[in-house]
């Protein structure tokens, strides 16, 4: 695939760039370097700062992380204590800081995966603290995904412990890497979960599976990102993507475009 606006000729019309709207079913879509606003700065004083502004400053406290595209769900934090920071640092600049354990953000609508019904997610992240269970998202404490160490995602379903662990390498503390969940096959509900890091455990270009597929058809809910739930194994490091497809599996070759166009930004 060619660069933007330049297409490979197919039947006499170019080509589109691959984006996740490509994809469908796109519920939310938090986009790096996008639609971010900071209402305090670094010692808590009023400020309008925004990403679309340009004027972003080292230490701002983020109050939205806003939808991208054509999606509507926020992320949203209030609190000034539980707000997230901006890095101005080169490696992070862009994403959201999750610097210690109390920060988070609320979703401004649940996005609530029905049972029997696939779903994509993709996260962009950096962990800078696998020291314990750290929260991607969830609602609950019987709900949620997380990385429960350096080598395992958990997915809890219906208070059900769902672990995928890596066969072999770990999540470093240095490095960002996406993980991309999948459920497919409708009420069979066939769980995979796969990992591709600039680095490391970048094996292949679909990712690399951690542990074996596992099922669950269960409901769950993601009301809260950088957290399992309110104050709950709270993330520590960076997001710089989150994504939800809500009704769509994607496939092999989906997850090289999600994976590509992720760390190609």
């Amino acid at each position: 695939m060619l660069g933007l606006g330049i297409g490979m000729m197919t039947g006499g019309a170019p080509s589109e760039a691959w984006t996740p709207a490509s994809l469908s079913n796109l519920t939310l879509w938090l986009k790096f370097n996008q639609n971010i606003t900071a209402d305090q700065d670094s010692s808590s004083s009023s400020v309008t700062h925004s990403t679309a502004a340009g004027n972003m400053a080292d230490g701002d406290k983020i109050n939205a992380w806003n939808a991208f595209g054509s999606t509507s769900i926020n992320a949203v934090q209030t609190t000034t204590g539980d707000k997230p920071l901006w890095e101005t640092d080169a490696a992070d600049i862009g994403g959201v800081k999750f610097h210690n354990q109390i920060k988070f953000m609320d979703l401004s609508a649940n996005v609530v995966l029905d049972a029997n019904t696939d779903f994509t997610i993709a996260v962009r992240f950096k962990a800078t603290d696998l020291s314990a269970a750290r929260g991607l998202m969830g609602s609950s404490g019987s709900e949620f995904l997380r990385l429960n160490s350096n080598t395992t995602l958990r997915a809890k379903v219906n208070n059900t412990n769902r672990d995928f662990a890596l066969a072999s390498g770990t999540i470093a503390t240095d490095e960002y890497f996406t993980i991309i969940i999948v459920r497919s096959d409708g009420s069979t509900g066939n769980l995979n979960v796969f990992i591709r890091g600039n680095e490391s455990l970048n094996g292949t270009t679909t990712g690399t599976q951690m542990g074996s597929q596992l099922t669950d058809a269960g409901e769950i809910t993601i009301s809260d990102i950088g957290a399992s739930f309110d104050e709950g194994t709270n993330f520590i490091g960076f997001f710089k993507d989150v994504l939800i497809w809500d009704g769509t599996a994607a496939s092999s070759g989906d997850r090289k475009e999600i994976f590509d166009y992720i760390e190609g930004q």
